[in-house]
């Protein structure tokens, strides 16, 4: 008699989440940055999409309600600067749902991040946590990754050769030609990279910066750019600042922390539209509290916005350790910034930036990506860092305490 083989057992495939029908009751809406906050009034989503902002009197009984009882509502914030590195994200690919939901909670949503761009981490980590949040295990947020950067040849950061394996090293790349430089950047792009972060400026030693070559930062901006993907700079000081100028790089991962001679530089970034990342309050969490070296961080900032310059929202959360979002919003104020400013870059500015126009406004036609802040007031820079609740797709991802328990306006904490 013939051996049957025995059957292989099959895992089937998870489902994709569908976008849900939802409705926020009580929606103070901060529709766009230049909008006054509304007087309450409700969000329809329908299929992950905002329809209305106004009435839900047609809406069916049988969709879900969340009532946010006057708290302002505004599109899903996005963090442009991100790391996804040492634990739990070790466990990406095996590690369990809830553990790692838990950890994408207290870094991302209770911060009201719907995007994030994690700007340089193991790519097997990262790649590994996008699939299970687009297979619905995972709720989110939305990450774009830029795989493990562009250092310089022999240029690897300090901090990260410090917290490496030696044979690790090998795999942060450090092209020496042009020509390297477009085979890693296509590289990356074909592992599943969405944008190229490039090291023009790479803090070797504490005090000591070695810049890109400018031809191996120019192949390396074209070959992104060919294939359609964004390009940001480490630039660490004016020479770095000026290779990334230089190779036309789309926006800066840093304010120059060592700023003598980047004064006219940054008025030349506004001009083209290069965009800026601050981190200010990463510079006072993970190098000094000294206002001798923050003042000029600052200033160069403020020179920069009063240069018409564009700002994106990020904090360089995974390198710093702090999660808590209210120091960077108050560093970005103290350099100028309004309320209106900082919601503009965590929102419109880098949904142009990252070329997606179904996001960045309260609009009907637009997809559900809205972060529900604590307050009822009109926010002030420190009310952006309190959130109660995240939708994603028009799914409640995210919540916080908005029952009356908590009473309208209550502060959840950061």
């Amino acid at each position: 008699m013939a051996r049957v083989p025995p059957r292989r057992r099959r895992t089937p495939a998870r489902r994709e989440t569908l976008p849900e029908d939802l409705v926020l009751t009580g929606a103070r809406v901060w529709s766009d940055p230049d909008a006054a906050v509304s007087e309450p009034r409700s969000v329809v989503i329908r299929d992950g999409v905002i329809r209305t902002t106004g009435s839900s009197d047609s809406v069916p009984r049988s969709v879900r309600r969340l009532d946010v009882r006057g708290r302002v509502v505004t599109a899903g914030f996005w963090n442009c600067h991100v790391h996804l590195t040492g634990q739990p994200w070790l466990r990406s690919r095996t590690g369990s749902a809830p553990d790692l939901q838990a950890a994408l909670d207290d870094m991302f949503l209770r911060r009201g991040f719907t995007q994030v761009l994690d700007l340089a981490s193991n790519p097997l980590t990262t790649r590994a946590l996008v699939r299970r949040i687009s297979t619905g295990e995972l709720r989110g947020p939305e990450i774009v990754t830029a795989g493990n950067g562009v250092r310089p040849w022999r240029g690897i950061p300090f901090y990260v050769a410090a917290d490496l394996p030696r044979y690790l090293h090998a795999l942060m790349p450090g092209p020496a030609t042009p020509l390297a430089a477009r085979l890693v950047v296509a590289a990356q792009a074909v592992a599943g990279a969405g944008v190229t972060k490039l090291f023009t400026g790479s803090y070797v030693t504490p005090t000591r910066v070695k810049p890109m070559r400018l031809a191996v930062a120019r192949a390396a901006a074209s070959e992104a750019h060919r294939r359609g993907m964004r390009v940001f700079a480490h630039p660490s000081n004016r020479e770095g600042t000026s290779v990334a100028l230089r190779a036309g790089v789309d926006a800066l991962a840093h304010v120059p922390d060592e700023t003598d001679g980047t004064e006219s530089l940054l008025r030349e970034a506004a001009a083209a539209g290069v965009r800026v990342v601050p981190t200010l309050h990463m510079f006072a969490s993970t190098v000094t509290t000294d206002e001798a070296y923050l003042a000029p961080i600052r200033g160069a900032l403020r020179g920069f916005v009063d240069a018409g310059g564009r700002v994106l929202f990020g904090t360089d959360v995974g390198y710093m350790s702090d999660r808590d979002t209210r120091g960077e919003l108050e560093a970005m104020h103290a350099a100028g910034m309004s309320p209106s400013d900082l919601l503009r870059s965590l929102t419109v500015e880098p949904a142009e930036f990252m070329r997606r126009p179904d996001l960045g406004t309260v609009e009907p036609g637009m997809r559900a990506n809205l972060t529900v802040l604590a307050t009822t007031e009109p926010p002030t820079p420190a009310d952006l860092a309190h959130v109660a609740a995240v939708v994603r797709d028009g799914q409640v991802v995210y919540e916080r305490d908005t029952s009356s328990a908590a009473g309208a306006g209550a502060d959840p904490g950061p």
